[in-house]
């Protein structure tokens, strides 16, 4: 008699082990996907704080006038020989001047060829998700999102309508009617330490690919290979990182009121 209720005794206890240890399990998974979602909500938040941080310093009032000189972050590329051209440059929350030509790329498409060339004005603006990386390419001290920042004017045949987005005004001597110029300004955060992806594949979409491929008017479209009409956007998807784009459109005019 004894034997046998030594023996439904163990079974109980057999039952209760296997009971908690599905409990316990389901409860560590339960924790797991909680985890995953808050860090998935933060990652986001952070992301989505570093572009609006980016874009911020370009509409900064006191920036405009170098922002529009022949070095600056507009100026550079506001003539009609750059009207396909992307000027890049990472940005460094270290470093106290947000622009800096001497610290940016331009990526362009080659005369005579249906190919991009991304050197004209060096590589420094490139951000760099290496993890050796000498220079502090972070947004923060966190040093956990890296932010490239790229300007392009639009070449979108519908804005070339007569009196499209212009401004009217007068001044004293005679009325004028000066034409605005639309120009975007791209914002990409990234997280690189999220990704299974190798930091040498994330590069070659931040210094590869431009934001919004538009081939010149005397490019053959049909000869543009399918890997150059990947933005950076598609290119990053591909790779499953964690990022966000933000797109800001704006238009610059002299003002005669």
């Amino acid at each position: 008699m004894k034997k046998y209720q030594a023996g439904a005794t163990l079974i109980v206890v057999l039952i209760f082990l296997v009971a908690m240890t599905i409990i316990g399990t389901l409860a560590i998974r339960q924790s797991m996907v909680s985890l995953s979602v808050a860090t998935n909500s933060q990652v986001q938040q952070l992301l989505t704080q570093n572009s609006d941080a980016a874009l911020f310093k370009a509409e900064n009032p006191g920036d405009l006038a170098y922002a529009l000189s022949p070095v600056g972050l507009f100026g550079y590329i506001n003539n009609p020989k750059n009207k396909n051209n992307e000027l890049v440059f990472c940005f460094r929350g270290s470093e106290s001047q947000f622009f800096n030509i001497s610290k940016a790329s331009l990526i362009q498409w080659k005369e005579g060829a249906e190919t991009l060339s991304t050197n004209s004005l060096g590589t420094r603006g490139y951000c760099d998700a290496s993890a050796n990386a000498s220079t502090n390419w972070f947004t923060s001290g966190r040093k956990a999102v890296l932010t490239q920042v790229s300007v392009k004017f639009p070449t979108d045949s519908s804005l070339d309508n007569p009196f499209f987005d212009r401004v009217r005004g007068s001044d004293s001597q005679k009325g004028q009617i000066e034409e605005a110029k639309r120009v975007k300004v791209f914002a990409i955060s990234i997280t690189p330490s999220l990704t299974k992806a190798s930091r040498s594949d994330i590069n070659a979409c931040l210094n590869g690919k431009m934001n919004q491929v538009t081939p010149p008017e005397d490019k053959d479209v049909s000869t543009v290979t399918t890997a150059q009409k990947v933005d950076v956007t598609a290119c990053l998807t591909k790779l499953n990182v964690p990022f966000t784009t933000q797109v800001s459109e704006y238009t610059i005019a002299q003002d005669f009121t």
